[in-house]
């Protein structure tokens, strides 16, 4: 089973925002030296208690800092920008970084607020579908096909080429995806079993009725899901219990400024209707003690039949984050995936 990270860059209490860039860095490297296949960073606007609202500039420190793990976005939110800058971007880190580069699209709304300041002055707004077949041209260098700017060439002329992903968890996502021969990832994020089967059974239906087997193209599928773990079920129900106050936070209440702390979720007095939206939270985090979450992650692997597990080790501390990824490396990843470098 494959195994990698996507990132929010946690802002915790106490800490400021360049301790969650730096601790990124540091995160990446061991996820590298444990055998884990690429490191994604998430992009989120006016969400404070992370740090990642720019993903391609966090992508760039990591590369800096490695040397073969796959880097990517997870991703971004391609409908606030112009496609020619961001194959502009990626080809700048593709140049850098041959063949590590990975770019995921979402088309994932924001605040409203966030979209308006994001595509102010914009006299029209592209179909999704338009801006992926944009995306294609710039980064195939194609000057061939029928194409409002048929001869524009995004630079630098590279050799190889960014991956390109689709982030989805709808149904029209996933025939996106089969459509145009590229990979699909999906998270589980509390929708229902049925809900996921019918999304990943929907791009695999697609994709054979599109591609079948020509040129070797398969289909894709990775399973994005929030893990926590520890070396001690008392610490497993702390950092738990932290994760479940800061989604309960950003979806119900006002923008936390920080990732609370265990101490801070300890501490904190619950009404019986935010017990019940903690609980509620759970159903979008796989936790336990390692073994435990090692035996779920397969189960999901095979229950879904994906290809790929990309794990969100959004827990508090820098050290339970580090340990986190790397017990379940011990569990999952075999030796001889490690780091030879």
């Amino acid at each position: 089973m494959r195994l990698s990270l996507l990132d929010y860059v946690p802002l915790f209490e106490g800490r400021t925002p360049n301790d969650a860039l730096k601790h990124s860095i540091k995160l990446a490297q061991h996820a590298e030296k444990l055998g884990y296949l690429r490191y994604w960073v998430a992009e989120h606007h006016q969400v404070y208690s992370v740090v990642s609202s720019a993903p391609e500039i966090i992508m760039m420190s990591i590369l800096e800092h490695t040397q073969h793990i796959r880097v990517g976005s997870g991703g971004v939110m391609l409908p606030h920008y112009s496609p020619y800058k961001v194959a502009e971007q990626f080809k700048i880190m593709e140049a850098r970084h041959p063949q590590r580069i990975d770019m995921a699209i979402g088309r994932s709304p924001s605040f409203k607020n966030v979209n308006a300041a994001l595509n102010e002055n914009k006299n029209e707004k592209l179909p999704f579908n338009t801006q992926v077949t944009d995306l294609l041209k710039y980064f195939n260098n194609d000057t061939t096909q029928d194409h409002r700017f048929k001869s524009l060439l995004a630079t630098p002329m590279v050799t190889s080429f960014p991956q390109l992903y689709i982030l989805g968890m709808s149904n029209r996502s996933a025939k996106l995806a089969a459509q145009r021969g590229l990979p699909f990832v999906i998270a589980r994020m509390g929708q229902s079993e049925t809900d996921l089967h019918e999304a990943i059974s929907t791009y695999r239906k697609y994709f054979k009725a599109y591609h079948g087997e020509i040129n070797n193209a398969k289909p894709y599928v990775i399973l994005a899901t929030f893990m926590v773990t520890a070396s001690n079920l008392s610490r497993v129900k702390q950092l738990l219990h932290a994760l479940q106050l800061w989604l309960m936070r950003i979806n119900y209440l006002n923008q936390p400024k920080s990732y609370p702390s265990i101490e801070t979720a300890q501490n904190k007095h619950y009404s019986q209707r935010e017990l019940e939206k903690l609980e509620k939270m759970k159903s979008k985090i796989i936790y336990g003690m390692p073994n435990d979450v090692a035996e779920q992650l397969t189960l999901l692997h095979q229950q879904f039949k994906v290809d790929e597990i990309l794990i969100l080790p959004h827990v508090f501390g820098e050290d339970a984050r580090m340990e986190s990824i790397e017990l379940i490396a011990n569990e999952l990843i075999p030796s001889c995936s490690r780091d030879e470098f």
